[in-house]
């Protein structure tokens, strides 16, 4: 947020600037050299990217032909054969044969091995790919369209020497010249590297002392004429290698050798380096000058993005290379990846923060101008008419003739620059102008207003009028909190309160405050960028004698044109009025309010003795009834009109406990022989005035207690009951995605692709999954659904199937029950869905208590006579606390809460197997593990297939 008390603006950052006359040319040099570094750039990148694939074979040209020196292990050619063919063209060159083995992964090579010729195959090397080197290519391409971004957006010297910086800088990590260079086209990279790497230090200092600089400020002297003396490093190691690529060091007389080459490339290192420490301080020392809103952000962005991206270049990669440290690829990567938050940071701190009130500077440059042309006009009208119509000789009076009309001249200059500024207000605001000022009578007639919401309602809607605001609200401080007079206005996000302390301080000082939006990802968000992108762009605080009434929070005006510093004055005169009619309004509605309070609390008072359910009686030091509601004569059994003079202890024969003694229970029987349970609780009156009195309050609590009762069984079965609905509610809409697209893909897969038969097993866990959901909320809506034969040993070997990689990934050993000899089998007759879920609940249960046992068993045992069907699912792990066995079956109590469980399976299964008719019991195995039995009845009862 941005405190500012001279007006100012933000100017868009949609508007783009018109490239004048005067930058053509320096545009067109700028762009032509950014086209040359482009141009070569990308042959280089094209060039480099090739090597990324080894050819995995080094052949050199002899008298006998090309034969082969070095050879992977990829390829059947081995050191000296001589190669005749490639894939079938002849081939003398290496360059030729480089280029006809990237054609194919695989060759056909005909060679001359001895006397003998042979085919063989050259198959080619993996890919070496360089990521440091296409990161910095990535960054490249980032710093190239930033500058040309701001160059063509917002032309000035400033930005030519940004996006020239961004060019060089293209080149240097763009350019990747070969060593030694050999062609021509190596050479002009080489040479054009070289010339980027070391004219990118002094650019860069050049840069800083520089900018940023106060619009109309001059630039200190020793500026000017340090500037020529920043280059001459860079000339003079540029000129070494110029030398040495040209003349082989006879022009300088320094001969180049390794050693002086590895000398000079660290001391263009060292170069970067240490500019960048001097344009660093250059920022410090601008920041000590304690510079002005636009220039401290320019100087923060600036300062966050060289931070951000230089220190890990410098620490990762510049100091390690140095000192000859070998760097892994991945930290060279991880190093220059920050790079590009540079020239972010740089564009946007010269195309964000520029500040300038347009319109208004333009309007009182054309009403000068206008004035100045008018009264030179006038008088040179004046000489003229002097000249011509009062003789020379006659020179006192042309004199006094020139004085008097000058005279006239200057006193008509203030109303015509006053009409002159009045028409091209007419002109600028247009159908706004007569609104406008017609805002410092509104102001007046706010002061006779004297309801709150009507008066706020009518300023914002003047506001938006006058102005032409695209929204505005009106946020009054009110009990800590700024709440906001409008739930929503057009062009603005829906209000919401926010905490006073919220927004800062010093907002409540300034005249208006102008807001910024978010700059960086934060982790949260302040509430003023909130307020941005709700919509708002200013604030106007009011305020009556240092005492808070609220804020004014308006937007842009129509087409998202930012307050003139004319706008921000106007509103400013027009709040001035208005903070003092709101705070009038505000103490007028208090006093209102508070009668009403009054008022309302004495008949509340009244009406809470009288239609509370509990007996209340108003008692004297001697335990007489002084007043009691109908309440407590109801369970006196007699009137209220009878109770009054008479004793407690007459009245309800009961022992009161003392005041302020807490809540006592006693039992009593009315008059009709019915028993009661009473909470009894006496308080005694406070105050000075209370003259012993004291109050009695009685609850019959006897309902309620028998419904404690009733509920304690109920509460079980609607936990389980709720959160099953839950459950089948959220699951249902992934299940029928799953089962659309597993039928989409069967319908695409034929029967003989192993495939198919996945997906049918998928389709039908999923109807499976779908009958478990419905059988879910049938059973949270208490229903009994219509059984059908169940063959529970298939149920069983399904449920396994279900689970079988995680039974094999615990080593888990299944022991299966013989096949069924008696009639019907294990057929039951039951809802199969929630069959197959209880089993699987077991199942999940049995692999969880057996995962990290040694050789684990899990053991399952069917029975069945003609009455029923037993099936025990048995595990060998730690088994079940004795504690806990008798809390198994309850809703959320589970032994496994910090693991993800929730302690509704055993519940739910439990309520399932009772619905049936059946029962799910529980108990330890003696030499350890734990024993789930389910017993089944053939044949469902006919009461349960009712529905209630």
């Amino acid at each position: 947020m941005t405190n500012t008390t001279a007006p100012h603006t933000t100017a868009p950052a949609s508007r783009r600037l018109p490239i004048h006359g005067r930058f053509r040319l320096p545009v067109a040099v700028l762009l032509a050299l950014t086209a040359i570094i482009v141009g070569i750039g990308v042959q280089s990148f094209v060039r480099r990217v090739q090597t990324f694939q080894p050819l995995g074979v080094a052949a050199a040209v002899t008298p006998a032909g090309l034969v082969v020196r070095g050879v992977s292990a990829t390829s059947e050619l081995r050191v000296g054969d001589q190669i005749v063919l490639v894939n079938g063209e002849l081939v003398a060159e290496p360059e030729e044969l480089g280029r006809q083995l990237r054609r194919r992964a695989v060759s056909e090579v005909v060679a001359l091995r001895g006397e003998a010729m042979a085919s063989l195959r050259h198959r080619l090397p993996g890919l070496d790919l360089d990521f440091p080197y296409l990161v910095l290519s990535a960054i490249a391409v980032i710093y190239l369209f930033i500058g040309l971004y701001t160059l063509l957006r917002a032309p000035s010297r400033q930005i030519y020497l940004f996006h020239l910086w961004c060019a060089i800088s293209t080149g240097v990590f763009l350019l990747s010249p070969s060593a030694p260079p050999i062609e021509r086209f190596d050479r002009l990279v080489f040479g054009l590297d070289l010339a980027c790497r070391l004219l990118l230090p002094p650019l860069t200092l050049h840069f800083f002392l520089i900018f940023p600089r106060r619009i109309g400020s001059q630039r200190a002297p020793w500026v000017q004429r340090a500037i020529p003396f920043v280059y001459l490093p860079a000339a003079a190691l540029f000129a070494i290698q110029l030398d040495w690529m040209l003349s082989n060091g006879a022009l300088l007389g320094i001969e180049p050798s390794e050693r002086s080459s590895v000398f000079l490339d660290r001391l263009s290192l060292y170069l970067l380096v240490a500019f960048a420490f001097v344009s660093a301080a250059l920022l410090l020392r601008h920041l000590a000058r304690s510079p002005g809103w636009q220039e401290g952000r320019q100087v923060m962005w600036i300062a966050l993005g060289m931070a951000a991206g230089y220190l890990p270049f410098l620490g990762l990669y510049l100091v390690p290379t140095s000192f000859g440290i070998g760097i892994p690829e991945f930290v060279r990567a991880f190093a220059v990846l920050p790079l590009a938050l540079v020239p972010l940071a740089f564009a946007w701190a010269i195309l964000r923060y520029r500040l300038w009130d347009v319109t208004v500077i333009v309007r009182d440059v054309v009403t000068y101008t206008l004035t100045a042309l008018l009264g030179g006009l006038g008088f040179s009208l004046l000489n003229l008419l002097i000249r011509r119509g009062i003789p020379e000789d006659l020179e006192l009076t042309r004199n006094l003739t020139t004085v008097a009309g000058g005279l006239l001249i200057a006193g008509m200059l203030m109303p015509a620059k006053q009409g002159i500024g009045t028409t091209l207000r007419r002109f600028h605001y247009r159908g706004t102008y007569r609104r406008r000022r017609a805002l410092s009578q509104f102001g007046q007639e706010l002061l006779h207003e004297r309801d709150l919401e009507q008066l706020a309602d009518g300023l914002l809607r003047e506001l938006e009028e006058c102005m032409d605001l695209e929204g505005s609200n009106l946020y009054l401080v009110e009990s800590g909190r700024l709440r906001p007079l409008r739930d929503s206005s057009p062009g603005l996000a829906a209000a919401a309160e926010l905490p006073l302390n919220g927004l800062d301080p010093e907002i409540w000082d300034q005249d208006f405050v102008v807001l910024d939006g978010p700059t960086l990802p934060e982790t949260e968000l302040r509430h003023d960028q909130l307020l941005y992108l709700d919509g708002y762009r200013s604030i106007f605080p009011l305020t009556v004698r240092e005492r808070r009434i609220g804020l004014v929070m308006v937007g842009h005006k129509g087409g998202h044109v930012p307050l003139d510093s004319e706008d921000t004055m106007l509103i400013r005169q027009l709040l001035n009025q208005a903070a003092l009619a709101i705070e009038n309004a505000q103490l007028l509605e208090q006093m209102q309010r508070q009668l009403r309070e009054v008022v309302e609390l004495k008949q509340f008072s009244e009406e809470l003795v009288e239609s509370t359910p509990a007996g209340i009686a108003v008692l004297d030091s001697d335990r007489r009834i002084v007043l009691a509601n109908l309440a407590f004569a109801a369970l006196a059994g007699t009137e209220r009109g009878a109770l009054r003079r008479r004793l407690i202890d007459d009245v309800l024969a009961i022992e009161l406990p003392p005041p302020s003694g807490g809540v006592v229970e006693t039992a009593y029987v009315d008059h009709q022989g019915r028993e009661h349970q009473l909470q009894l609780s006496t308080a005694s009156f406070l105050g000075d005035h209370s003259h012993g009195l004291s109050v009695l309050v009685v609850h019959d609590v006897t309902e309620l207690a028998r419904m404690e009762k009733a509920l304690e069984e109920k509460e079980r079965m609607a936990a389980i009951g709720v959160m099953a609905a839950g459950v089948a509610h959220e699951v249902n809409t992934p299940l029928t995605g799953i089962s659309s697209y597993a039928q989409m893909l069967l319908a695409r897969t034929p029967e003989a692709d192993p495939r198919h038969e996945l997906l049918r097993k998928v389709e039908r866990q999923t109807f499976r999954a779908a009958k478990i959901v419905n059988s879910l909320l049938d059973f949270a809506r208490a229903s009994r659904p219509d059984p059908e034969p169940v063959d529970l040993l298939l149920v069983l070997r399904e449920c396994v199937d279900l689970f079988s990689e995680r039974i094999a990934e615990a080593g888990i050993e299944l022991r299966w029950p013989a096949e069924p000899t008696e009639p019907g089998g294990f057929t039951v007759e039951a809802n199969e869905g929630e069959i197959h879920q209880v089993l699987a609940n077991l199942l999940v249960n049995a692999i969880e208590a057996s995962i990290g046992r040694t050789a684990p068993r899990l053991t399952f045992e069917l029975t069945g006579d003609s009455e029923q069907v037993t099936l025990a699912v048995i595990d060998d792990g730690p088994g079940v606390a004795d504690e806990h066995l008798g809390r198994v079956f309850q809703p959320f109590f589970s032994t496994k809460l910090e693991s993800g469980g929730t302690g509704l399976g055993l519940a739910i299964s439990y309520e399932m197997v009772r619905r049936h008719g059946g029962e799910l019991r529980v108990e330890n195995e003696p030499a350890g593990g734990c024993r789930f039995t389910v017993q089944l009845p053939r044949r469902a009862s006919s009461h349960r297939r009712s529905r209630p």
